[in-house]
């Protein structure tokens, strides 16, 4: 993946670049505010910001990934050993969840948010409407 410059003036300073149509309002106040914390050169690498059906209902979703931010002085800023911030957006409600990688699976009619816990094994997450409960 290669990082994608994000131009902070220009969005603060042309609000119709801050409404991009590209992602939902909620993610540029998200990353408008992660830079924020960058006193170096703040970028995105492509797919930080994805559309993928997390829920199973045939919609797309939106998530963000804070793996993707990328800040020239400190390249540990956004993530930790837990990992990092992934923040959803599904029918207008916001989940989030801490974790190292991601993948959605569904299976037997249902989709699941899966990712590795600490101990390297896969667990599963399933969007309840208005959270992530993990299975």
């Amino acid at each position: 993946m290669r990082p994608v410059p994000l131009v902070l003036a220009a969005l603060a300073a042309t609000p119709a670049l801050a409404q991009e149509p590209f992602w939902p309002p909620e993610f540029n106040t998200l990353i408008t505010e992660s830079a924020g914390y960058c006193e170096g050169d703040f970028s995105l690498v492509d797919g930080t910001v994805s559309q993928v059906d997390l829920n199973g209902d045939g919609t797309q979703d939106w998530l963000l990934d804070a793996g993707g931010f990328r800040c020239s002085t400190d390249a540990t800023l956004y993530c930790g050993t837990v990992g990092c911030g992934v923040d959803t957006l599904i029918d207008g409600t916001r989940g989030l969840l801490t974790l190292h990688s991601w993948e959605v699976l569904t299976e037997d009619g249902v989709t699941y948010l899966t990712a590795p816990n600490d101990a390297g094994q896969t667990v599963r997450f399933l969007w309840s409407g208005t959270e992530w409960v993990l299975q």
